[in-house]
């Protein structure tokens, strides 16, 4: 019996042994994507890819293999990689009833993903982005200029505060990461919840926002090893429970914040209809109103006060409840699952530009001299540092998005797959089921499409027809996506990275910590894993 068992084994190894031969001479020999290049053993068998991202090293090979092969590459034996600008339009600027899908294994049928914005199918999507293009507009973003700067000045304050408490040696050091994101959490959540987290004033991460960066990487590896016969299944089985605990966890903490905000929102109309009902009651009252506003006009009108002259806070909701009774409003799910994904997509990736942007600030001496000059000969003093003056700065913008080119937050890049019946993209036909990814960590560092592509030269976009930069292929660089689908929040990232940058190198001067001079060779799992930016922080002397 021993020896019939041992043989059964044997023949079940070895018919997969064959069959994995036979699907490895497929993909080099016969399948459609042979005429592509790339590395053999990534051609091969999609194993190769699927341990780098497990690893979070996939971003870093990437870069290697585009320089090593020529336009367009094989990354695994279904998918594409791409680095030429007209894949943006290709891949992403199709109309959304012609879409490519994203892919299924990290945007699968989670609540949080086909209820919100991330990966809701066409039709209700394009009602959602209707209703979040009105509450992220510069026109609605500016009438909040009192809520982003309360948190830029407390952020600044609570880094006197850790520098003085954490001291090394006499140096005050700090991690700016921590702050950034203190900084960046607490503000979304005002504009989502209508309260803060309180990060600034703990000093602390909490729980829900440490179960995001867990969950981040605990998507790639699902996403991956679900791919894998035998052990994808396994996985899934052992996994399925705690994972759905903890994004229950995530969507109840995002859901009971967003249901007190919609209460209160509810309650306020109540008492606002109230008030209306008195007024057609007392004629009085009606009168005194309306030479009230006479006196108030347009502004009045616009923003909306309460009966005793206090202004309603105006906030992302303020927007999206406005249709909250009809078809064209979000369902209490859109809601929950929108404000979650707001929680995610709004609030790590602009901290971590932050982070970039001033550790290359902190590698670049004379750029850094530049910076601060414009900033600090543009501001008497700190609260003279409006949204309206810092768009006007050009050099600041200029660092921006040199810091969006060198350091985007995504990394390479989320596959998109082609729909049946194929497309040509980047002038070749793709057949219809393969994943293609315009990896913008590559098209944003490769030497076909930059000059001196691994330096950060901000110069690049204030002089475009310099002769050294003439060359630059300035029309790859979409850090906030492109087409359709592109990121509903661009102009709050840019407001909040040019508010936070501006006030910390305004109120001083930062020295990089040795312990920090690799911080910027990082894993990547959806976002990059930072570690500690440990920053001296040198108090501005003015005379």
């Amino acid at each position: 019996m021993a020896i019939i068992a041992a043989s059964s084994v044997l023949l079940i190894f070895g018919l997969l042994g064959l069959s994995s031969l036979a699907q490895v001479v497929y993909n080099l020999f016969f399948h459609p994507l042979r005429k592509y290049p790339g590395p053999l053993l990534w051609r091969a068998s999609g194993l190769p890819k699927a341990i780098h991202l497990l690893m979070g090293t996939y971003p870093r090979k990437a870069v290697e293999f585009h320089e090593r092969y020529p336009g367009t590459i094989r990354v695994s034996p279904n998918e594409l990689s791409y680095m030429q600008a007209t894949a943006w339009k290709d891949i992403f600027g199709r109309l959304l009833k012609n879409e490519f899908p994203k892919d299924t294994r990290f945007f699968g049928g989670d609540s949080l993903s086909n209820d919100s914005l991330s990966a809701a199918p066409p039709e209700a999507y394009a009602r959602m982005r209707r209703l979040f293009n009105k509450a992220f507009t510069n026109t609605a973003l500016q009438a909040q200029e009192p809520l982003f700067v309360r948190y830029a000045d407390q952020m600044v304050r609570k880094m006197a505060d850790l520098s003085v408490r954490d001291t090394r040696g006499g140096n005050g050091a700090i991690n700016l990461v921590d702050l950034f994101n203190f900084c960046t959490f607490d503000i979304m959540a005002d504009l989502t919840f209508g309260e803060p987290l309180r990060l600034l004033e703990t000093g602390d991460y909490i729980p829900w926002v440490r179960l995001i960066f867990f969950g981040l990487k605990f998507i790639v590896w699902r996403a991956v090893l679900s791919d894998i016969p035998v052990l994808g299944p396994l996985l899934n089985a052992l996994t399925a429970g705690p994972l759905q605990k903890k994004a229950r966890e995530h969507m109840r903490f995002a859901a009971d914040l967003v249901d007190r905000r919609v209460a209160a929102a509810q309650s306020e109309a109540r008492w606002a209809g109230d008030d209306d009902n008195d007024d057609n009651d007392d004629k009085d009252h009606k009168d005194h109103k309306d030479e009230q506003g006479q006196g108030q006009g347009q502004q009045g009108q616009q923003q909306g006060h309460h009966a005793d002259g206090k202004q309603k806070k105006k906030d992302i909701w303020s927007f999206v409840l406005r249709h909250a009774a009809d078809e064209k409003g979000l369902s209490r799910p859109e809601m929950h699952a929108n404000a979650a994904m707001l929680m995610i997509a709004g609030t790590e990736t602009t901290a971590t530009v932050a982070s970039g942007v001033c550790y290359y600030l902190m590698r670049t001496p004379l750029v850094y001299q530049r910076l601060v000059a414009e900033i600090r000969a543009a501001f008497p003093r700190s609260e003279d540092i409006t949204l309206s003056g810092l768009a006007g700065l050009e050099y600041l913008n200029a660092v921006l998005q040199e810091g969006l080119r060198l350091y985007v937050p995504g990394g390479s890049g989320m596959a998109r797959i082609v729909p049946p019946g194929g497309a040509e993209i980047c002038g070749d036909y793709v057949p219809g089921g393969t994943f293609v990814t315009l990896d913008y960590n590559v098209a944003y560092r490769h030497s076909a499409n930059w000059s001196r592509p691994l330096e950060f030269i901000p110069e690049r976009w204030l002089y475009p027809d310099a002769p050294e930069f003439a060359g630059d292929k300035k029309e790859v660089h979409e850090p906030f996506l492109y087409g359709p689908r592109n990121c509903v929040g661009k102009n709050l990232a840019w407001l909040e990275l040019r508010l936070l940058l501006a006030k910390t190198l305004w109120h001083y001067d930062l020295e990089m910590c040795p312990e920090s001079n690799d911080w910027i060779i990082q894993r990547n799992f959806l976002t990059w894993e930072k570690g500690p930016l440990m920053t001296r922080l040198i108090p501005v002397v003015r005379s």
